[in-house]
């Protein structure tokens, strides 16, 4: 027992010795603990020892904070360490470059679609003079002039898809109603429908032009000039199938938006006709080629409002028409020309209504062209880009 009593003696003198010694250097003027090492993302402590004050007294707990204990600086450092919400990730930043690396394109992304609604009222008056000559051209054998004016409302809808990011898909299908008040006629039937594409083949850059390929195929579905009786009836179509092919070209200039396009478009050959013009039998018709051109300038007034403007030219060349009997009419080369205003409308943040007004410079050209085009976002169905 005596043995067991020096034993349990030693061992209280010992623990005694150990926890004065810690004491005493915790509290010794001019000394500091053994700092502990934090990852880089721990929270420094903010708590500073004033050296003035150290020297005079021993330093207080408050002042001894840059070696906290153990199990509490452990907690600061897990909890330092614990993944935030806002904190930056492996998955964020790869998110993010991968986001970054990503082309950029102007056309509906892939699966998008939108549906617009386009209304377009144009008003066209002409007058020509009618002259025949006898065999001989000694006299006039008929002198007339001839009236044209024709009032035309055209319902169009029109259904964009992305294919691609870079391919956009566009399907348009217009209703057209016409009347002629020169010879009182009247007439609504379905119009010209057309498929179109477009590819964007070089992502958008800031400070480069952006430059997009189209195509378009137009169908003849709307009543063809040629298949009609020219005194009483009235076309909703030009009467001819059409490939026409181009590129369009847009450059920001902020606030200004600078573009043009450039567009050939081929007319297929129409055999099997059987009207009569003039008097003579019309049976086959090959229309010429046609050269576009767009050029203009856009300029965002503010948020809601933006106005373009542009000048757009064609150049015709000349249509062969065959009659019965193998005479053949070729007219000459014809140069269209317009001018034309648009102004866009923001009605919510993703809805922008434009409506457009163009004056024909030449005589082929109408007088008068007014377009209100409406984008259509049905629910669930389709969606905006």
């Amino acid at each position: 027992m005596k043995d067991w009593g020096k034993a349990l003696s030693a061992l209280v003198w010992l623990s005694a010795q150990t926890v004065w010694a810690d004491d005493a250097t915790a509290s010794s003027p001019g000394t500091t603990a053994p700092a502990v090492a934090t990852p880089a993302t721990a929270t420094p402590p903010t708590a500073t020892t004033d050296n003035s004050s150290s020297s005079s007294a021993p330093a207080s707990d408050s002042t001894s904070t840059t070696s906290p204990a153990p199990g509490k600086g452990k907690a600061k450092a897990e909890a330092a360490l614990k993944q935030q919400a806002s904190d930056a990730s492996s998955e964020k930043n790869l998110a993010q470059v991968f986001d970054a690396s990503q082309p950029t394109y102007s056309l509906l992304r892939k699966g998008g679609a939108t549906l617009y609604y386009t209304f377009d009222y144009t008003y066209y008056y002409n007058a020509a003079i009618d002259i025949a000559l006898t065999p001989n051209s000694s006299a006039i054998s008929r002198f007339r002039i001839e009236e044209d004016a024709q009032n035309t409302i055209t319902n169009s809808l029109s259904l964009d898809y992305g294919v691609w990011d870079n391919l956009t898909f566009n399907t348009l299908l217009p209703m057209v109603a016409k009347y002629d008040s020169t010879n009182n006629l009247t007439t609504m039937a379905l119009g010209d429908a057309s498929f179109s594409a477009r590819w964007q083949p070089v992502p958008e850059e800031r400070g480069t032009m952006s430059t997009t390929l189209f195509g378009v195929f137009s169908t003849a579905s709307g009543v063809s000039p040629y298949n009609i009786n020219l005194n009483t009836d009235l076309s909703t179509g030009k009467g001819y199938y059409s490939l026409t092919g181009g590129a369009s070209f847009s450059k920001v200039l902020d606030p200004v938006v600078v573009f043009g396009s450039l567009s050939d478009t081929l007319g297929l050959n129409v055999t099997g006709l059987n009207q009569n013009r003039a008097g003579q039998i019309l049976t086959a018709f090959q229309p010429g080629a046609t050269f576009s051109g767009t050029a203009g300038l856009g300029y965002s007034l503010n948020y809601d409002i933006s106005i373009t403007a542009s000048y757009q030219m064609g150049y015709s060349l000349a249509t062969t028409y065959d009659f019965a009997g193998g005479t053949t009419v070729r007219t000459p080369d014809m140069v269209a020309a317009s001018i034309n205003f648009s102004v866009g409308f923001r009605t919510t943040p993703t809805q922008i209504i434009n409506i457009g007004f163009a004056y024909g410079l030449t005589q082929d050209t109408p007088n008068i062209d007014l377009t209100v085009t409406v984008p259509m976002d049905i629910s669930g169905m389709m969606k905006t880009h």
